[in-house]
């Protein structure tokens, strides 16, 4: 009999706006393979990640994790789950904290020091086993005890939701370095955020979501063409506000526009073309009365993957 990938995501439908049909969402990921989840805010990520975990029903369509649905006590111990913004217990040291989700996990009395251990060399907080949470200061070193927490019952499969949120350059790189040294012990991990910056180099697969909806999903090298032309961009308005939006809304290679409020002028989209077509797309703007103080592209959406 075959052994089963780790995770298995089949004809998986995240919903949308209404009067769309949801497309749907199929992939397969095996030990010691990153999957960057990426999209604007609001499209759909945090289910995505929730519905692996098996925090949030997964119909229509079909999650596996080693051939099991992730709603299982049994399957639930395969996975580490860290959201968005995760609790901490302030009145806890970091080993106690560690030892109440192990001990919450059911592990074995004599197993438990060695799995809090190891847990925090993971992620580089060997040094903070007696330290109580309520004097960590640094919000990278928080959420790496979070991730800590994730992987103290050793999971097969590590969920984490918004993977750089609130952190600095220096915190980030420290993450990105942790991830990848998690990676390296054959753990399969799933990653979101809402570009990929420095997680770019982690990830063997990436997932785009736009609305709720997959744009582009499956292994960055046979992506690469798909996405090759796929820019976050934002353009700076000067009057004609509602005839622009009419105009992007209406064109088949922008998605997800966005008004920055309290800013009405400033509009940010994804769009899926050339440069020379971009510059089509402003021209005709141009020639509907529409005045373009300024636009830019975020080069961090796709981080390298976008290139050659």
């Amino acid at each position: 009999m075959p052994i089963p990938p780790l995770l298995q995501v089949e004809r998986l439908a995240l919903g949308g706006a209404a009067g769309k049909q949801a497309q749907e969402l199929s992939f397969v990921l095996n030990p010691g393979e990153v999957m960057g989840v990426v999209g604007p805010p609001d499209s759909g990520k945090s289910a995505l990640l929730r519905a692996l975990a098996g925090i949030q029903r997964s119909e229509p369509g079909r999650v596996r994790i080693c051939g099991r649905s992730p709603g299982s006590l049994q399957t639930r111990a395969l996975v580490g789950y860290v959201p968005s913004a995760p609790a901490l217990y302030e009145e806890f040291t970091c080993v106690e904290y560690l030892g109440f989700f192990a001990e919450a996990f059911g592990l074995e009395n004599h197993y438990r020091p060695y799995l809090i251990r190891e847990s925090l060399r993971l992620v580089r907080l060997e040094d903070c086993l007696r330290t109580a949470i309520a004097d960590l200061r640094s919000h990278g070193v928080r959420r790496r005890l979070a991730l800590a927490r994730a992987l103290v019952h050793d999971p097969h499969l590590l969920v984490v939701d918004d993977a750089l949120a609130r952190l600095d350059r220096v915190e980030a790189r420290q993450m990105v370095e942790v991830l990848g040294e998690i990676r390296n012990t054959g753990k399969t991990l799933v990653l979101s955020g809402p570009s990929l910056a420095e997680l770019a180099g982690l990830c063997s697969h990436l997932c785009i979501l736009v609305g709720h909806q997959p744009l582009a999903c499956g292994e960055v090298r046979a992506l690469r063409p798909r996405i090759s032309n796929l820019r976050m961009m934002q353009v700076q308005l000067l009057d004609h506000v509602p005839e622009a939006v009419r105009r992007l809304e209406g064109d088949r290679r922008v998605f997800h526009l966005l008004q920055n409020l309290p800013n009405y002028n400033l509009l940010r989209f994804l769009f899926d073309g050339t440069s020379d077509e971009f510059d089509e797309l402003l021209e005709s703007l141009r020639r509907a009365g529409v005045s373009i103080v300024s636009y830019a592209e975020d080069p961090s959406f796709l981080g390298l993957m976008a290139g050659p």
